[in-house]
């Protein structure tokens, strides 16, 4: 039968682990976020440079690329 010392470690690891695990997930999330940010930005600023040039269609194409790149990225890690 375990001490009642022998369990409290073992609740002391299981918070450590617990907590690295939640750091994991939390800096997952923030790199995430960031990256999904950075192509919000990408599209942004891609929409203003194929605005001048190349036709309706092909403007479109290019956005509904970066648009399923950015669906697709926002559905890698579920927050």
């Amino acid at each position: 039968m375990p001490t009642l010392e022998e369990i409290q470690q073992k609740v002391e690891e299981l918070q450590q682990a617990l907590d690295a695990e939640q750091q994991q997930v939390k800096d997952l999330l923030e790199q995430k976020n960031s990256t999904i940010e950075s192509l919000n930005t990408t599209i942004t600023s891609l929409e203003a440079v194929v605005a001048e040039g190349g036709t309706a269609e092909e403007r479109q194409a290019i956005l509904d690329q970066l648009n399923t790149i950015k669906t697709d990225l926002e559905g890698t890690v579920a927050p």
